[in-house]
């Protein structure tokens, strides 16, 4: 196993978002505009096989802008991704910056249908950190868009819907047959190898 892997960074700047479903639907945007990113290609490429990502926090003004320096994809003014790089190649700034760990506001269970958007429907069964929640929603994002039937949501930016079902309506979810992504966990972290932590349902 590779111990120093590509990775997707996601940086979250502080106090801009206060909610786990607004933070993961710029988390999505942020991260297909990050492997949609020409200049990007070569080391998303590169990345593909094993595409993990990150989630950290920026944790002032000084630090925020400073990511802003890196080269990157940017949502709602809140929410970064720096294209993928080894961790070793993380440089001064990331290694200074802490995971996100902020316990965001959880989502609803249920909200009414926003026109144009994919719905990203965490699992009950898996808890996870804030940062844990946004890296996977932002995995699920990537699928829909790689499914390569969504190019009008990526063309709006990726609008999206985060809730946080019952067990049985998450089931229910999970069997149907026109899912836009479907996440299995690898299982480095928080979660079991193979847990489903995230569906996506299309708009």
């Amino acid at each position: 196993m590779n111990d120093d892997p590509l990775r997707m960074y996601l940086v979250v700047r502080r106090g801009a978002v206060d909610d786990l479903a607004h933070a993961g639907e710029l988390a999505g945007a942020a991260a297909v505009a990050c492997v949609r990113e020409p200049a990007f290609a070569d080391a998303v490429a590169a990345w593909r096989a094993r595409p993990g990502k990150v989630c950290l926090r920026a944790r002032s003004a000084g630090q925020w802008e400073q990511v802003l320096e890196e080269p990157h994809t940017l949502a709602g003014g809140a929410v970064a991704a720096l294209p993928p790089r080894r961790r070793s190649e993380r440089g001064p700034l990331l290694e200074r910056l802490q995971a996100m760990s902020t316990d965001l506001g959880a989502p609803p269970a249920d909200a009414p249908p926003v026109p144009g958007a994919v719905t990203y429907l965490l699992s009950p069964a898996a808890p996870m950190s804030s940062g844990k929640a946004l890296a996977q929603i932002a995995h699920a994002a990537v699928m829909a868009a790689d499914g390569g039937g969504l190019e009008d949501w990526v063309a709006a930016g990726c609008p999206g819907r985060v809730l946080a079902p019952s067990p049985a309506a998450f089931r229910a979810a999970a069997e149907r047959d026109d899912l836009a992504a479907r996440v299995a966990d690898a299982g480095l972290t928080e979660v079991a190898p193979g847990t489903v932590t995230v569906v996506a349902l299309p708009p």
